[in-house]
């Protein structure tokens, strides 16, 4: 969580957690083990009930030092939208 927070994907205004699709742990993570997060946008959509909101679906990936996921995520958020 700590390198997704303080990652590069930082949408305008912040982020409000929406809920989650997905959530695994494919293999375990040892001690010593370097990480990395890769973030993919898979969909974008205004809010249907707060016309000043849009949801934001996204694939959290956790890599190790060998490019092996340990962790994807499917996650919702909430963020803010720019003025028509």
């Amino acid at each position: 969580m700590k390198l997704l927070v303080g990652g590069e994907f930082l949408p305008a205004g912040g982020l409000i957690g929406g809920g989650a699709d997905e959530l695994r742990w494919p293999r375990p993570v040892r001690p010593g083990d370097v990480l990395r997060v890769e973030s993919e946008v898979l969909e974008i959509r205004p809010s249907q009930s707060r016309p000043d909101r849009g949801m934001v679906k996204t694939r959290i990936t956790t890599l190790n030092q060998a490019g092996e996921p340990v962790q994807i995520l499917v996650a919702n958020m909430v963020v803010p939208r720019r003025p028509a």
